[in-house]
């Protein structure tokens, strides 16, 4: 270890406390600890610094037209980053002018349906220690920065990190989350999908995107047999709440997507389930019920299948085959209260309130403070007289 006072940092910019020093030094690439004996406020030559090497970060992107978000996502992970990489992969607005602010360097790519091509193409340009993946439509907090030095500079066995990824909503989606953060930009959007993903990682080990859409860089890790780790660092992504035209256009690319990935790892779970969702969406029951039934059967990690296609023959209208369909989600998912509650809400449906009052009073036992069940336990008593 090294004295402070003798490294690059000036002396004002680390008086003060323990605290604010390893801040300031955490945005710097160094640690700081206080020396045996020191006092609480320390003065210079009561702290040391590490001497490690600064780990330095590439911030790697590709975009589309993203004049709208792109300033706003860059603003803040700018004193972090060392350089940016932008692939345009077919820019019509001002996104390569505002790129160019940030002195970026932007790689035109021809699109070719494939989100990992892009994604690796930026990659590639990358000439820092670390790779830091964000979408123009997603923000990081400033108070989220440090944690990331922190990281790569304490790595250890990790070559990784997964970030935590939040889809705003403005209406109820299954699976979503009641939102209560006080970040400005995202604070009046009622709920949002979690999704943990490994968006910083090492550079130059061979790390890189698979897949043509829902592209990740786990595999790639898990396959070097690799480790990576978690940090508490949200994106915040916007991508959801964007003009309908343009998420009905990312709609359809991401479908046709699917379908070509599917032609490629026909036994992918992963892609059987997601074409489900997106034949799902289209209302196209018959097909999403096919590739949902061949989820089930590649993978039983996906345990809340079943409940999918019981929702399905409820749309359908055949109630018999939803009921046998939640119960085979209570089987495989019994720690989720949501198969159970649903088909309470069939047997409601149906008169069956004894059968429903069986299943709510069994639920309610686990999942005490479950609103949803606690409301259909109230309607189901109510139709009972009790």
């Amino acid at each position: 270890m090294a004295r402070l006072d003798q490294n690059r940092a000036s002396q004002s910019e680390y008086c003060g406390s323990l605290e604010s020093a390893k801040k300031t030094a955490a945005r710097k690439g160094f640690s700081v600890q206080k020396k045996q004996n020191a006092d609480e406020n320390p003065g210079l030559g009561a702290l040391y610094i590490n001497e490690m090497s600064n780990q330095t970060i590439s911030l790697c992107m590709i975009a589309k037209n993203e004049e709208k978000f792109l300033e706003q996502c860059l603003n803040p992970v700018k004193e972090i980053i060392d350089e940016v990489i932008i692939v345009d992969t077919g820019s019509t607005d001002k996104t390569k002018e505002i790129a160019e602010k940030f002195n970026a360097k932007v790689i035109d790519f021809k699109w070719i349906d494939d989100f990992s091509a892009a994604r690796n193409e930026s990659i590639k340009h990358a000439t820092k220690d670390w790779i830091l993946v964000i979408d123009a439509d997603e923000i990081i907090e400033k108070r989220d920065l440090d944690k990331i030095k922190d990281a790569i500079s304490n790595a250890d066995e990790f070559v990784g990190f997964q970030l935590e990824q939040r889809s705003y909503l403005n209406n109820f989606f299954e699976g979503a989350v009641k939102n209560d953060s006080d970040f400005e930009p995202i604070k009046n959007y009622p709920f949002y999908i979690p999704n943990n993903l490994v968006r910083l990682f090492k550079n130059k080990i061979g790390i890189s995107f698979k897949h043509r859409v829902h592209e990740l860089v786990e595999d790639s890790i898990n396959v070097k047999k690799l480790k990576y780790g978690k940090i508490d660092v949200v994106l915040h992504h916007f991508g959801s709440l964007k003009d309908s035209g343009l998420i009905g256009e990312k709609t359809e690319q991401y479908a046709k997507m699917i379908l070509k990935q599917l032609e490629d790892e026909p036994e992918s779970a992963r892609y059987n389930y997601q074409a489900a969702k997106m034949f799902l969406g289209r209302n196209d029951y018959n097909n999403a019920l096919k590739y949902f039934e061949k989820t089930a059967k590649l993978n039983t990690n996906y345990k809340l299948v079943f409940s999918e296609i019981a929702k399905i023959y409820l749309e359908m209208n055949d109630k018999n085959r939803a009921v046998e369909y939640f119960k085979k989600s209570m089987k495989h998912a019994p720690e989720n209260p949501s198969p159970a509650n649903n088909l309470a809400v069939v047997y409601m449906s149906i008169g069956k309130f004894k059968e429903a009052e069986k299943i709510l009073d069994e639920e309610l036992k686990k999942h005490p403070g479950n609103e949803a069940l606690k409301y259909n336990y109230g309607k189901v008593l109510e139709n009972l007289g009790k």
